[in-house]
Formats: structure tokens, sequence, C-alpha cells
């Protein structure tokens, strides 16, 4: 993608860009995530698609201008998205600027699947162009409008384990949460903050007027009643 940007030859970028589309995504998602989440992931996904793509074709249009490398990481996929159906292939791509303050020097570009023999790019982890400034002026930040509860697990309660998990999570464009990752937290108690957020809604983030995904850290706590 960088290489077509750079020969400025936006017909190949745009190709290469629909090629890593995931193939039947709303089922490749069900049989990934579930029947509930996979479906709650795919709508979103196929909504969307021709307006990320046209986005990040934008985005690396706009790296092809820039110095930087691509710095990879591999995901422990049932740590970010909990129990799956399978094993996932998952990768984050970060672009790296050394020209950039140290803390500023990493932009993420995305996670990628390796989904039948080739590199997919998940367009729901995709928010916004990270290195475009946000007005600021014109925000309207959002809001939860339902928060589910988490089960005590059996297993936290019988060896009286409580505490705190940190989440990071997306509050998407069309109301529905995505969790991203568990930053901490206890293992037993993790899973089941993770199942209970992935069940909230929210009214979205606002720039311009127009719906944005945005992603920020949540607290879920578990306490014992004494």
């Amino acid at each position: 993608m960088l290489l077509a940007a750079k020969r400025e030859d936006p017909s190949e970028l745009q190709s290469i860009i629909r090629e890593m589309e995931i193939p039947n995504y709303q089922t490749w998602f069900t049989s990934h995530f579930g029947q509930e989440r996979g479906e709650s992931w795919a709508e979103p996904y196929g909504r969307w698609l021709v307006k990320d793509e046209k986005e990040f074709q934008q985005f690396f249009e706009k790296l092809a201008q820039m110095q930087g490398e691509f710095i990879t990481q591999s995901l422990d996929s049932a740590k970010a998205w909990g129990s799956l159906n399978g094993p996932l292939d998952a990768y984050r791509a970060k672009w790296h600027r050394p020209d950039a303050p140290k803390g500023k020097d990493l932009v993420d570009v995305g996670d990628f699947y390796f989904v039948e023999g080739k590199f997919r790019w998940f367009t729901e982890a995709w928010e916004h162009d990270p290195l475009q400034k946000p007005n600021t002026g014109s925000i309207v930040p959002g809001k939860f409008i339902k928060q589910v509860q988490p089960n005590y697990p059996e297993a936290a309660l019988e060896r009286k384990i409580e505490g705190t998990v940190k989440l990071q999570i997306t509050m998407e464009r069309d109301g529905s949460v995505t969790v991203q990752n568990v930053i901490e937290g206890d293992p037993v108690l993790a899973s089941a903050a993770v199942e209970a957020v992935r069940q909230w809604r929210c009214e979205p983030w606002q720039l311009n007027g127009q719906a944005i995904s945005l992603q920020r850290t949540i607290d879920v706590s578990f306490t014992l009643k004494h």
C-alpha cells in the first residue's frame, strides 16, 4: 500500500485496499466470535466499509509524503477479544515517525487479521486519520446509555477475589461498544468484565455533527459483599 501511494497510483492503492477486505465477512465474524457478537461486528463493518477504505487510502497517501517505518506486533487474540471459536492470527501495525517528539512518535495504523492466506484490514479498528488534528470546538462527547453489570465469576467468589479490571474500548459510531484489550486486572475477573461491557450501548461521540468511533479506557470493579 505504501509503495503504491509513493508511486502516486491511486487505482493500484484502491485495488490493494479492496483486496484486504475480509472475504464473506458476515460468515467470518460469526464463525470466529459467535452468532450474537459476530453479527454486531459484521453489520457496522459492512456499513462503513466504503467510507473507511476511502479514508484509509487518503491516510496512506499522507504517509507516502513522510519519513518513517512500520512496526508490527502480534496480538493475544484471547486476551484482546475474549473467547473465540477458533484460532485467530491478529496483528497491530504502528507507524514510527523519527522526527516526532518521544511519546508521539508512534501512530496506530490499524489491526490486521491473516485470513485465507492474506492480511485483511479490520476497518472497525480504524477511528479517523490519527495524523489529523481534531477540531476540538466541534466535538460532542459520547456517553453510555446502557451499562450491564458483570456476573461475579464463581471461581472468584470461591477464592474471594475482588478488584478492578481496566479495559481499552471503542465507543462505535453505531452505538455499540467494542472491547479492544484488557489492560490490567485479574484474569478470572477480566473475562466477566469483557462479556458485560460488550453488551453496553452508547451515544457516540460526534465531530462536526458526524458520529465517530473513539477509544477510551474504563474500569469495571468487582467488590465482594462483606
